[in-house]
């Protein structure tokens, strides 16, 4: 009896790999590709496969013979996104911001030590970003990192500092003195700026999402190429981000005093 659970667990588990496997930049794989990421059995993934298939996890493309993920993938994040009070309450003032604003924004939480993307939303001309809901990004180097680490109390901080403040680009930040000296003027100005800090030509502008009890829980930001946030735009962006992440706070019960 243990044995036969044993073997039933295994095989959720790598049901649940299989599903994972699947990237925003790898969205079809083959079985053969499958096999050798995952170190399984050629016919241990096509059982798989065609099990999540029968679910409408997965299906196969005519074209490629390749799998993807399918519908019921599609229904189970949106049922989960739903729930999210956050991302329900924040998307119609985030489209309403990337519209007014003509750039690309996003509403972005600390889980870890990395920031992950809950909503995304792109201004009519707004210059394409390479960015998805789930994606995480660096913590120490975006301004939506920068912005929720400076909320988030010296504890978290130094296990950042302490893990490495690695150089993406000339413009990083990597002296923890230095760093330490962002967050207190992050604090202070009630808004973060990133320039050139993950990728160079880009600049993004950040502030804060509270929940009921005022605790700052999520970011909202713009980003977008650094030749069009000149600083008044940068002073434009930021009064306009502060005004939707007090908007999006109200909604989630904060009341500023």
């Amino acid at each position: 009896m243990i044995q036969e659970q044993d073997k039933l667990l295994s095989s959720v588990k790598n049901a649940l790999r299989v599903l994972r496997a699947f990237k925003m930049n790898q969205p079809q794989k083959g079985v053969r590709e499958l096999a050798s990421e995952l170190e399984l059995g050629k016919s241990s993934v096509q059982r798989i496969l065609t099990t999540l298939a029968s679910e409408g996890l997965v299906k196969k493309n005519s074209e490629t013979n390749k799998y993807e993920l399918g519908l019921s993938v599609v229904e189970l994040s949106s049922i989960f996104l739903s729930g999210i009070d956050l991302h329900t309450e924040s998307l119609p003032i985030l489209t309403n911001l990337a519209n007014k604003c003509g750039e690309t924004a996003h509403i972005a939480i600390l889980e870890e030590n990395n920031v992950v993307y809950l909503g995304k939303a792109e201004g009519k001309d707004a210059k394409k970003i390479e960015s998805h809901i789930g994606l995480q990004n660096y913590t120490h180097c975006t301004s939506s990192g920068k912005l929720l680490l400076a909320h988030s109390g010296s504890y978290f901080v130094n296990l950042v500092i302490q893990n490495g403040l690695d150089s993406l680009t000339p413009q990083t930040i990597t002296d923890p003195e230095i760093f330490r000296q962002e967050l207190d003027t992050i604090l202070k100005q009630g808004y973060s700026v990133s320039r050139g800090e993950f990728k160079l030509g880009r600049t993004s502008v950040s502030a804060p999402i509270r929940d009921h009890t005022g605790k700052v829980i999520a970011a909202i930001n713009l980003v977008g190429p650094s030749s069009r946030f000149s600083n008044p735009r940068i002073t434009y962006f930021a009064s306009e981000l502060i005004r939707s992440g007090e908007l999006i706070s109200e909604r989630l019960g904060y009341w500023k005093r």
